[in-house]
């Protein structure tokens, strides 16, 4: 027997009830409930370790796999899915100069920012 790509179809609390009518309410404008952190790292950094660790963490916490689905009925859902793909964007900043360096990484922080997500395409987080 072939097992299901969804772990759990649950239903929304009504906090989350609140947040998907606003992340739908105006797909044009900000999502003003997402959130955006950054972390500076110096050193050496070993993308593939950082990305193991993300994938680790989607793997561990099933919330963090959720997207949001609507029944026939209406009802909106959460749907959990066993396996999803960490959206992982590395960008090597380094060979520009220091000026150049901080405009590019706002430049890139702001895209992200105002890239909203599919709700109903999991996960919605990305690294």
């Amino acid at each position: 027997m072939k097992k299901s790509r969804v772990e759990e179809i649950l239903p929304l609390s009504p906090l989350q009830e609140g947040l998907l009518f606003h992340a739908l309410y105006d797909g044009q404008g900000p999502d003003v409930y997402t959130a955006q952190m950054s972390v500076d790292l110096d050193g050496s950094v070993d993308g593939d370790v950082l990305r193991s660790a993300a994938e680790a963490l989607l793997r561990r916490h099933a919330n963090l796999r959720a997207g949001f689905r609507y029944r026939r009925s209406g009802q909106p859902v959460q749907v959990i899915p066993r396996e999803v793909v960490v959206p992982w964007r590395q960008v090597d900043l380094s060979g520009l100069p220091q000026a150049d360096r901080e405009a590019e990484l706002t430049r890139l922080l702001t895209e992200d920012r105002d890239h909203r997500f599919d709700m109903s395409r999991p996960p919605l987080v990305r690294f």
